[in-house]
């Protein structure tokens, strides 16, 4: 027995409570403190970059090949997408539980399967964790005296930042309205021209003097042509002679040998008739002879005359055939003088062949030669401008290939390593400008080098800047934390360097806009002061009761005790000090009593009937052990049911669970150790002291019991009617997420029309600030541009017709924030612009959404557009609903060129190809490197001087350079592309991979967010939806439902835990009923609480209801126990009733009204912050006061009426009788 061991070795209660203070004591001082619990949003965000797309590009390529690699991914529940101009972003939720880091490794690898997949100009998708972490915890503004904006910059960057970023716990700080210098280098047109004509008059003398050659090659090729034609026909007629000489020979020739051929015939037939004649007159003279016959004279003389004859023919003959050898011999001369001849005038027309082909190809060269230099002239001419050459493209490229230095590794030798560096970067500005681009062969020109061509010089942004601190030029530095530092303690480090600083630099001043740790300071000693002051009315009420120090005393010791025992558990569980788990406390300050109450009480009775000190306090707390267990344990049991709710209820009820637990487990020990063991020593000389005030209350108390005992169904009929009737009060009034804080901050959006300039921006942005500053309790506006709420302060990439400002209200002012946010509603309604004013940036509403979205989706962008405007309608017609949109209104015009991909492939042109001359030609400016001077480094702008602006008119004529056949030729863009005007959304998102639009509106502060919803609810049932088309109402009104339906199924399975734990302590089934009755008294008593002080039914409220119908049913166990006993003892069940009543109604007020004034403080809401968690403490006080004073009559009334039969049978279980 606990108790007995106590009272038996004090000393090592003593040593045990004293580690415990130590400890506690050491656990609050190392305890981190926050606002809120650690809220770990199971989101993830997939953002990437295209440049130039539209969001129907951008959907097709990007969003969907994303949804459907993410949507594989484990613990996936939801996907979330926006489609916009230039990017997207898939935001995906993951089931509570999962493993975030794994999930992001899993996401990566999925992202990385589907990369190879996407366009070459989409950028790296970059995943984000959401965590709450990213909102800047401290927002400061900057500025020092005789400093102008570019001085304080400098100041700022080089000294400023990074000694806070030097700090344990600041992850990044940023700057807004921050000067920076760039190193410009714009292109020059005008130096281009100059080298451009030195290049041209260059090239005309060469070109002249090669074309004078080429004039001089031609006219000697002419001369050439002349003297070969003359020689040509001399050679001819020479030829000609000697063929006409030869002809004529060889004709007299033919001629002569004919003559003596003929003559030769003549002859050698006048020598054959010689020679027969002569033959014949010899024969006849022979014949004579032979007669001897005389041959006579005249024949002798014949055939002399004959011989004569004979042999003058032969020798004509031999002459002829002579002269006719002669002949023909001449005649052969003849012809091979011919043959010579002829081949003399082969080789002639050979030789004259060869020079008329060397002359032809000489002139077709000239010619040729002449068609080059024409062309090479063209070309030279076109080439001749180092337009072509030197970019702002080519250019940024060489700039950021020469500023490099990279160590490309290391080289061995006698076993030492040397680093090989390749490269070194700019270090001062005449490098850049000597820097050497092209060295042309020209006379007088050389080397361009950098400066030839641009001029290089520092600028900066001040035109791009706008950040005003009540009217006048600053700088805003934004804090953001580490995800597991403290925001108080990161808080607190970048305060106390803001001393540092501003001792050090008496020309500087620094005023904070917003911080959060400052805020949860006063939020939390808020908190604390109400708790400690609650334990001090708790122990007054011990003493007006008691009415005897000593009793007191002990249960005064306790309850610091039992708070350092609690905060010990949750420093080593991991529960953080925040305004949840201190809520949690400072219920506790009021139940940690309630067990030493008991305990010390009966202690004192049995005191006080003359049981000795220490037997007194062994036997006082062994008798009520069993019941304050069960009390203890009933109240531990309602917060167990947190295990199976989902989301924000979970994260931020759990601290709050496990606190109570902490604190009731800590009172519980403390009630069965510290109490006896200083009872035991301290309650030596007690005498029970008479209370006549009471004695008359508790008089009355019995008469209206008797009364009551004897009205039973009037009074029930009573109680049920209220109970219904509050209900339905309550819940008439709407539901809210979470209460309105006041807060010293408030944060107000501006945004513009889509018509509307930046200077438009700055200059209602400068207005709405005067107005601002006109109202007595805004003590500092600060106003940034390019931004939209916190989240514009990540990094300042908002939109520029958009503007954010922080006002701090005065310490001391006469109305809260949300007063002044009205006024500002007030003052600012009729501005051309949207203005949204929060009134608290610790409003937890935004991490459920905020007012009314209704969720549309489908596939047809058009048939969603129609149903968007049809809800829009039906919402504007809703009473109680203000800045409606359906996005439509968003829908910006745009120019969009359809490149035909054939007809530009004709030229060699990509749509890519395209798309970056079109986009250069609109963005003249390109960001190259970066350079380090004097340890400062600036970025360095390549800019291109703009012939002529382009419009959307002359986008038509504008010509785009391309390369056919080696040769560059420059088309239209209208040749190659269809350019037309069109309509186009400003994003399309998906939920689940399917279209949607939304249409939003806010609630004005006239109406609930729950009753409005009701009423739209109620409208759209009736609107008839096209077929594969939903809508789904989310916004803070889905964020409500879900949370109050996990809060309802805590609080049922609660109380089904509660009865089960008194069945097992009372051993029956029937008595546990009557103590649940007192559940449904204390939800009445809250719902009237509510009601009463005009509260809405809110995720805080019902927190007050779940932590009633763990303590309510105290009282009634302690109620039905006695009655039992007293039964037990043989007192009939009237008179048992009765004299419980008397015996207990003491123990009952004292423990609830402990708890309601520990309440008490935070109900009234003292002190910044407190109204955060003030509806939980009115439905707590609310509650247990109706059913406090209502269990002393409803509970012996149900007992009553329920307990008809004797309670044998317990008796018999209870001796084991019957086991």
């Amino acid at each position: 027995m606990l108790s007995k061991f106590s009272v038996k070795k004090p000393m090592t209660v003593i040593v045990g409570v004293v580690l415990v203070i130590i400890l506690g004591i050491i656990s609050f001082t190392s305890m981190t403190t926050d606002l809120l619990p650690s809220i770990d949003l199971p989101y993830v965000a997939v953002i990437t970059a295209y440049p130039g797309a539209s969001p129907e590009k951008v959907e097709l390529t990007v969003t969907k090949p994303l949804e459907q690699v993410l949507s594989t991914t484990s613990g996936v529940e939801e996907i979330n997408s926006i489609s916009s101009e230039n990017s997207s972003m898939v935001i995906i939720q993951f089931t509570q539980g999962t493993n975030m880091e794994s999930a992001m490794i899993e996401m990566n690898g999925n992202v990385d399967m589907v990369k190879s997949q996407l366009d070459d100009e989409v950028g790296t998708p970059m995943l984000i964790k959401i965590n709450p972490d990213m909102l800047p915890i401290v927002v400061a503004s900057v500025d020092f005296d005789g400093k102008d904006i570019t001085e304080t910059s400098k100041k700022v960057t080089e000294e400023i930042i990074p000694e806070f970023e030097r700090l344990d716990g600041v992850a990044s700080v940023s700057g807004t309205g921050i000067i920076e210098e760039s190193l410009q280098i714009s292109l020059k047109q005008e130096k281009i021209d100059k080298l451009n004509n030195r290049i041209l008059k260059s090239i005309d003398g060469k070109l002249s003097q090669t074309k004078a050659e080429l004039d001089k090659a031609e006219k000697a090729l002419q001369d050439g042509k002349v003297k070969f034609n003359e020689e040509s026909d001399k050679q001819k007629e020479k030829l000609l002679e000697g063929s006409m000489s030869l002809s004529s020979g060889k004709s007299q020739v033919e001629q002569g040998l004919k003559l003596l051929i003929q003559g030769q015939e003549g002859l050698e037939k006048k020598r054959d008739e010689i020679k027969k004649e002569k033959e014949n007159l010899e024969k006849v003279i022979e014949e004579q002879i032979k007669a001897g016959e005389e041959t006579s004279a005249e024949e002798k003389l014949k055939l002399t005359q004959l011989s004569i004859t004979l042999e003058a023919t032969n020798k004509s003959i031999e002459e002829i055939l002579k002269q006719k050898k002669g002949l023909e011999k001449k005649l052969s001369e003849i012809i091979g003088g011919e043959k010579q001849l002829e081949a003399g005038k082969a080789t002639l027309n050979s030789e004259l062949a060869k020079v008329q082909l060397q002359l032809e190809e000489s002139e077709e060269a000239i010619k040729k030669g002449k068609e080059e230099f024409k062309i090479a002239e063209e070309n030279a001419y076109k080439k001749a401008g180092l337009d072509g050459v030197i970019s702002q493209s080519s250019l940024s490229s060489i700039l950021a290939a020469e500023n490099f230095s990279m160590p490309a590794g290391y080289i061995t030798e006698n076993k030492h390593e040397y680093l090989v560096k390749v490269g070194d970067q700019f270090s001062n500005v005449d490098e850049i400008e000597n820097l050497e681009l092209i060295t042309l062969d020209i006379d007088g020109i050389g080397t361009v080098k950098l400066k030839d061509v641009a001029d290089i010089g520092f600028i900066n942004n001040s035109h791009d800047m706008y950040a005003k601190i009540n009217g006048n030029d600053g700088i805003l530095l934004s804090f953001q934390k580490q995800s597991t530092a403290s925001t108080a303690e990161v808080s607190h480090d970048i305060n106390k360097t803001i001393k540092k600083l501003l001792k050090e630099n008496p020309d500087m001043h620094i005023n904070q806009l917003s911080d959060q740790g400052m805020y949860i300071d006063i939020v939390i000693n808020s908190v604390l002061n109400n708790l400690i002051l609650g334990g001090i009315l708790a122990i007054v009420i011990l003493l007006v009761f008691l009415r005897d120090i000593k009793p007191t005393f002990i249960i005064a010791m306790s309850i610091p005790v039992s708070l350092l025992f609690a905060i010990g558990l949750m420093y080593f569980s991991g529960v953080t000090m925040n305004v949840i788990s201190l809520a949690g406390l400072a219920l506790g300050v009021g139940m940690l009593v309630d067990n030493s109450i008991v305990v010390i009480e009966n202690i004192y009775r049995l005191r006080n009937e003359g049981m000795s000190s220490t037997k007194a306090a062994v036997y006082g707390a062994a008798q009520v052990s069993g019941a304050i267990f069960a009390s203890t344990l009933t109240t531990i049991c309602v917060f167990l049911p947190i295990v199976f709710t989902q989301g924000i209820s979970r994260q931020l009820f759990t601290d709050m669970g496990l606190t109570i637990a902490y604190s009731l487990i800590a009172s519980l020990i403390i009630a069965l150790t510290l109490v006896p063991t200083m009872s035991s020593t301290m309650l030596t000389n007690t005498k029970e002291k008479p209370h006549k005030l009471f004695d008359k209350i508790v008089g009355i108390y019995v008469k209206l019991l008797e009364k009551a005992l004897n009205h039973k169904i009037i009074i029930i009929g009573l109680v049920v009617v209220l109970l219904i009737s509050s209900a339905y009060s309550a819940f008439s009034m709407g539901t809210a997420f979470m209460p309105e804080v006041d807060s010293n901050e408030i944060m107000v959006s501006i945004e513009m029309p889509k018509e509307s300039t930046t200077i438009d921006a700055r200059e209602m942005s400068n207005k709405v600030m005067d107005i601002i500053l006109t109202i007595p309790d805004v003590k500092t506006v600060g106003a940034m541009q390019g931004g939209n709420g916190s989240m514009g302060l990540l990094g300042g990439n908002g939109s520029n017709k958009a503007v954010s400002m922080y006002i701090i209200l005065k310490d001391e002012r006469s109305n809260t924030s949300q007063q002044v946010a009205t006024s500002i509603d007030e003052k600012t309604k009729d501005l051309n612009c949207d203005i949204t004013v929060n009134s608290s940036n610790m409003d937890m509403s935004a991490m459920g959404g905020s007012g009314i979205e209704i969720l549309v989706k489908g596939n047809d962008l058009d048939k969603l557009k129609e149903i968007a405007t049809d809800l829009t309608g039906i919402l504007e017609n809703t009473e109680g609903t203000i800045d409606i949109s359906n996005g439509l209104k968003d829908a910006s015009e745009e120019t969009r060129i359809t490149v035909d991909k054939n007809k530009a492939l004709k030229y060699g042109l990509t749509v890519a190809q395209v798309y970056q001359q079109v986009a250069t030609a609109i963005k003249n400016e390109t960001k190259s490197t970066n350079i380090t001077i004097n340890s400062n480094e600036y970025p360095v702008i390549v800019v291109t001087e703009s012939k002529e602006e382009l419009t959307r008119e002359t986008l038509k004529d504008y010509t785009i350079k391309a390369t056919v056949n080696g040769e560059e030729k420059e088309v239209y863009l209208k040749d190659i592309s269809t350019i037309s005007e069109d309509q186009a959304l400003a994003s399309i998102n998906h939920k689940n991979q399917v279209r949607s639009m939304s249409v939003t509106a806010g609630i004005d502060n006239d109406h609930n967010i729950g009753l409005v919803s009701r009423d739209v609810e109620s409208k759209i049932s009736s609107y008839k939806l096209p077929e594969g088309y939903t809508i789904d109402i989310t916004g803070e009104s889905e964020t409500i439902n879900e949370t109050l339906g996990d809060l309802i199924k805590m609080i049922s399975l609660a109380i089904v835990l509660i009865y089960l734990i008194m069945v097992a302590q009372f051993q029956s089934l029937l008595s546990p009923l009557i103590v649940m009755i007192t559940i449904p008294l204390a939800f009445t008593g809250g719902l009237l609480a509510l009601v009463i002080t005009g509260f809405e039914i809110s995720m805080i409220s019902m927190l007050g209801f779940l932590v009633l119908a763990g303590i309510v049913v105290n009282n009634g166990i302690v109620f039905v126990d006695y009655v039992n006993q007293l039964r037990l003892q043989g007192v009939d069940k009237r008179s048992a009733l009765i004299e419980t009543g008397k015996a207990r109604i003491r123990p009952i007020l004292m423990t609830a009204l402990t708890t309601i004034l520990g309440l008490l403080t935070l109900a009234m809401g003292i002190g910044m912050g407190a109204d955060m968690i003030q509806p939980m403490a009115i439905v707590t006080i609310g509650g247990l006061t109706y059913a406090t004073l209502l269990t002393l009559f409803i509970v012996p009334i149900i007992y009553d009426i329920l307990h008809r039969k004797a309670l044998v049978a317990v008796v018999e279980v209870e001796e084991g009788k019957n086991v």
